[in-house]
């Protein structure tokens, strides 16, 4: 139990205490005002913000507008179960109707608060994310209520989410962070990893369906094959492959959304392929991510394998829970970094970049190498165009 947990319990209690003076009858009716208030609320808020550039400041925006619309439906639906109320005069009904209010009040401030949960735990809000995920209270809230009640929300905290990448981790799942030394600046000037660079590009992209341009990295896997992340095309008709100063239109002909994975057919592209590493790599191993960070120039980036893990995840599309094997980096992963190789000295292909932590700024995770295998090899055999979906959430 953390002090997110005692903070919640001490409302619970407050609601509780409210909840018997009110009563039953005025308690269901602020319930279902606040309930009401705070999902109309969620469902206005991307609407309200839909103009602003994600961050921080959107995220708070987002989760004050729910509080806000929830505290007034609450207020409204007060003011109506209290009209109802006067009219129960019996006692014994009147104490039954108050210890109803209070066990109501407490579900109902509960699940408001793990509304909330839900939608922070993606946000960079790096102390109050690691409260809502190490959370006793809202852990045992989500394990009470139905498979897929995220889904319903999921609009509204893709807005909250400020990350830019896609949830790699379950709202209330904690995250292990395994320490290990820095990185060392000396390994991104290695041969291997210099070489590899050039076989590293650019992927950029419209989605018209929901307004947003796309951008991210890619590597070569083979003659005119290109692997990203499933997230970086999803939505996109047309996308482009940028090497220097050219661009090449390409095609998607391998897209799993639940893996995060994509291969793009690039007519004419002239990079030599990377090698997948033959061995998993080890805790504490160097290696380096290779990326066009922020739609920048090339970048390497240091980075050190902290761990290999199996985390189990939302889909890019937030409609299912899949389990993906990964690699959790020491390392400075930023947007743009999304589809971009982890490489070893030799220039190997370890792993590719899904991910940055919102709980620590020099975590990010990328998937193991034999975790895209079988995409490398249905994409590099693939010659027909398949659909890209909405964009990712």
């Amino acid at each position: 139990m953390n002090a997110l947990d005692i903070v919640l319990l001490l409302i619970a209690a407050l609601y509780a205490l409210s909840g018997y003076q009110q009563g039953f009858v005025v308690g269901s009716a602020s319930t279902i005002g606040l309930l009401l208030g705070g999902f109309v609320a969620a469902q206005l808020t991307p609407l309200l913000l839909d103009g602003f550039d994600p961050g921080i400041a959107v995220s708070i925006a987002a989760l004050l507008i729910v509080l806000a619309g929830a505290f007034l439906g609450q207020a409204a639906g007060a003011f109506v179960g209290g009209q109802l109320r006067r009219r129960i005069t019996w006692r014994p009904a009147r104490i039954v109707d108050a210890l109803s209010g209070a066990a109501l009040s407490v579900a109902a401030m509960l699940l408001i608060a793990w509304v909330l949960g839900v939608a922070a735990s993606g946000a960079q809000l790096h102390g109050l994310n690691q409260a809502i995920r190490a959370s006793m209270v809202l852990g045992s809230v989500d394990e009470a209520l139905p498979g897929g009640t995220t889904r319903v929300m999921a609009t509204f905290t893709s807005l909250v989410d400020s990350s830019k990448f896609p949830r790699y981790l379950e709202p209330f799942t904690p995250e292990r962070i395994k320490d290990v030394p820095a990185p060392s600046p000396a390994f991104a000037q290695s041969v291997g990893v210099r070489e590899a660079g050039r076989s590293v590009v650019k992927v950029l992209g419209s989605a018209d369906g929901c307004g947003r341009t796309l951008e991210g990295t890619g590597f070569a896997i083979g003659r005119d094959r290109v692997m990203t992340n499933a997230h970086v095309v999803a939505g996109v008709d047309d996308p482009v492959v940028a090497v220097d100063a050219t661009s090449y239109r390409a095609q998607v002909v391998h897209y799993d959304p639940e893996v995060d994975v994509a291969v793009l057919r690039v007519p004419r592209l002239a990079v030599a392929p990377l090698r997948f590493a033959p061995r998993p790599a080890e805790s504490e191993d160097p290696a380096a991510v290779l990326g066009f960070p922020e739609n920048g120039p090339y970048d390497v980036q240091p980075a050190r394998v902290r761990d290999q893990q199996t985390l189990r995840s939302p889909d890019i599309y937030s409609e299912g829970t899949v389990l993906r094997d990964t690699y959790s980096i020491y390392a400075m992963v930023r947007p743009g970094n999304s589809g971009g190789p982890l490489v070893n000295s030799g220039g190997e292909v370890l792993g590719v970049i899904f991910a940055a932590s919102v709980t620590s700024k020099n975590t990010g995770y990328a998937l193991t190498a034999a975790q895209v295998s079988e995409a490398a090899v249905d994409g590099s055999a693939a010659t027909s165009e398949v659909s890209t979906g909405p964009c990712a959430l």
